[in-house]
């Protein structure tokens, strides 16, 4: 069991993602100044009831540590950060210091790099490598065509726009292989339609 940080937001953070952020609130810049100093890192948990700002939020039990992997002071004085998610943990509890840093006691949960091969779902490799080849920059430096199917269903997830609820549901969940089907169903179930015409996917 370990003891983090926790940074609540509107958003999930998978293992392998990237998430910028612009830190304004004194609790959030004093956190990131000590994790520098201490070259560790922080959980980021999605909301299920509060806000952004203000008082600690109420958190989903399952989040992601994430290390910052760059930092630039904006000319309006506000602080532009990186992360790289690293693990996926449990919250066993919760505390809140004085300054309103929520804080966490964790287990980690094991990384599932097995499970299925991205082959076996062709369409769902050829929408992910679509996705790279013409939108995506944060991960330009990966060889794509490697993909695991842990990086697939996780990619995949951030990419597509899915609610929160869908994304906090495959975060949460151990297989690659389950983590992969709830992408596949969820994608089937929003009927749209992706411009991938230079690759023959419609």
């Amino acid at each position: 069991m370990s003891s983090i940080p926790l940074f609540p937001l509107h958003t999930v953070l998978y293992p392998h993602g990237r998430l910028p952020l612009r830190i304004f609130e004194p609790r959030y810049l004093d956190m990131v100044s000590d994790c520098m100093k201490s070259e560790s890192g922080f959980g980021v948990c999605l909301i299920k009831q509060g806000a952004e700002t203000g008082p600690a939020a109420t958190c989903f039990e399952t989040g992601t540590y994430a290390e910052i992997i760059d930092f630039s002071r904006q000319p309006d004085g506000l602080l532009t950060i990186t992360l790289q998610g690293k693990s996926r943990f449990r919250v066993l509890q919760t505390a809140v210091r004085r300054n309103n840093l929520l804080t966490g006691e964790i287990d980690w949960i094991s990384p599932d790099e097995a499970g299925a091969s991205p082959e076996e779902y062709p369409l769902l490799k050829e929408l992910y490598l679509h996705i790279v080849e013409n939108y995506e920059t944060f991960y330009a430096h990966e060889d794509h065509e490697t993909v695991s199917p842990a990086l697939l269903s996780y990619r995949l997830a951030e990419f597509l726009p899915f609610d929160n609820g869908i994304k906090q549901e495959i975060l949460e969940t151990d297989s690659a292989q389950d983590r992969l089907e709830l992408v596949k169903s969820n994608l089937m179930s929003m009927e749209i339609e992706f411009d991938t015409s230079e690759t023959g996917m419609q």
